[in-house]
């Protein structure tokens, strides 16, 4: 598909006075780029590194790019991309709209500080810098736009973080969230409580999976209610590309949610793919 190339400009001069009037990254008066924001934009749109300005004509070099960059506070850049990010989408991302919440780890390698995070062994380390986002999503990963993104400390909690970026957003029509949520039963009582309609997939525990082989001997109905600190549903639904004589554990999957589905199907088809097995 060709870009609308009016479209294009039209989004760069807003997400270029966005980023300048809140960012504020000061540049000497004799600097030869006054121009920091267009560097940015670049690396972001090209996923690349600030190493990839060294070959690109008229962008400053990449340690002018990242002194200028660690001169300002962490917790101000966050807050002037996620106000940048409100200015870009207002009127654009409403109330209504399906959404997701990930946490994002990226490895990291250097010196421990409060934005460092522990997790399991990864890429030759057990340390991160953690990202936890809220997007709205469509069909799958390219159909994804992110509405408020938070760096996660050592002190925080999943539910503090799922409080701050529902409180920053639209409503959701229903969020999606990833089994690594099933364990928090704070997190189920904090979306009940904020009226929030949710759907995450189980942890297949012991529990699940004797649902799962009960499901299959015909015991148990897909839809049933399930306990977890507050009433939820616990559904059962066909894995896609299971075959009949697969074990009930590799057969069906299972979903926690407070929206009651009469057809255990039909949730499948409202989780994008990368939440349905994952």
């Amino acid at each position: 598909m060709t870009p609308n190339r009016k479209l294009v400009r039209k989004l760069y001069k807003l997400c270029s006075k966005a980023l300048k009037d809140n960012l504020g990254i000061n540049v000497a008066r004799n600097s030869k780029h006054k121009n920091m924001i267009k560097p940015l934009i670049y690396i972001s749109i090209n996923n690349a590194s600030a190493e990839s300005l060294k070959y690109t004509k008229g962008f400053p070099s990449p340690d002018t790019l990242l002194r200028r960059l660690e001169s300002l506070d962490l917790k101000h850049v966050v807050n002037a991309l996620n106000e940048a990010n409100r200015i870009i989408l207002s009127g654009h991302a409403k109330d209504g709209m399906k959404m997701a919440i990930d946490f994002t780890e990226e490895p990291y390698y250097g010196k421990l500080d409060m934005y460092v995070t522990r997790s399991k062994y990864k890429s030759g380390t057990y340390t991160f810098h953690t990202f936890a986002t809220i997007s709205v999503v469509g069909k799958d990963e390219k159909e994804r736009l992110t509405l408020y993104s938070l760096p996660v400390t050592m002190l925080d909690t999943k539910e503090d973080i799922v409080k701050k970026l529902l409180e920053n957003s639209p409503r959701p029509s229903v969020l999606l969230m990833d089994r690594g949520f099933f364990k928090t039963e704070i997190i189920i009582k904090l979306l009940q409580s904020m009226d929030i309609n949710f759907i995450m997939p189980a942890v297949r525990n012991e529990r699940i999976k004797r649902m799962l082989d009960e499901y299959a001997k015909g015991n148990i109905p897909s839809v049933i209610e399930y306990e977890m600190g507050s009433k939820v549903y616990l559904i059962i639904a066909k894995k896609n590309g299971s075959k009949e004589e697969d074990k009930p554990d590799d057969k069906f999957i299972a979903f926690v949610t407070n929206i009651k589905f009469d057809d255990p199907e039909r949730i499948v088809g409202v989780i994008p793919e990368e939440y349905r097995w994952g």
